[in-house]
């Protein structure tokens, strides 16, 4: 009689845990939705899409939108969220107060994309040659420089270029013409009133 009992009491504390564990599956949702440029309405793609409480906490669930501005959170708890949006690493965009339940939520979030954007360097570390790739929402001025850590002018670009995508390849050598040490590197680019950065690491063979 001693055994049945322990039988029935371990039995109904499986059944405790099988049950907790099915509310903790039903209260995870996924979130779903797409990225949008609030001037153009273009989807906006490489956009990151970060939970947050509505206290500011990040919660570590992030997304990345497809090229067609697409993302999709799985296994966010049911509840109420704040969404942020960064593009190329900066904040651009919040939506407050988003509530996800135990099924499929949806939002679609507007954001103000930025006059420019930058590309991280390809490849990087680079050894013989990097790309930096980037894009203009608009015509107009642009500066591209590299710095070393002490903020010396290593090589630089200036250009009137029209909007859309660029791309500057560069040899990793000084303007004298000399190559660089090897070592960390800063580029920096200034486009319609704002300015991007990025770190580049040069090492390896020459």
């Amino acid at each position: 009689m001693k055994h049945s009992g322990i039988v029935a009491v371990a039995g109904r504390l499986l059944g405790l845990w099988v049950l907790a564990g099915a509310a903790a599956v039903a209260s995870a949702g996924t979130l779903c939705g797409t990225v949008r440029d609030a001037q153009t309405q273009a989807p906006v793609a490489r956009a990151g899409v970060f939970v947050r409480t509505t206290a500011g906490a990040y919660t570590g669930l992030h997304a990345a939108t497809a090229n067609d501005g697409s993302f999709c959170l799985n296994d966010v708890p049911a509840g109420t969220w704040d969404l942020e949006v960064r593009v190329d690493h900066y904040a651009v965009s919040w939506l407050r107060n988003v509530v996800v339940t135990d099924g499929a939520s949806g939002v679609d979030l507007q954001v103000p994309t930025p006059s420019v954007r930058l590309g991280l360097p390809y490849p990087n570390p680079a050894q013989g040659r990097v790309w930096f790739a980037f894009e203009l929402r608009e015509s107009g001025p642009v500066r591209l420089v590299v710095h070393d850590l002490r903020g010396r002018l290593v090589r630089g670009w200036e250009s009137d270029l029209a909007a859309g995508p660029h791309e500057v390849q560069w040899d990793l050598r000084a303007a004298g013409g000399a190559r660089i040490a090897d070592g960390v590197y800063f580029v920096r680019l200034t486009a319609g009133g704002e300015t991007r950065e990025r770190t580049l690491a040069v090492g390896g063979g020459r």
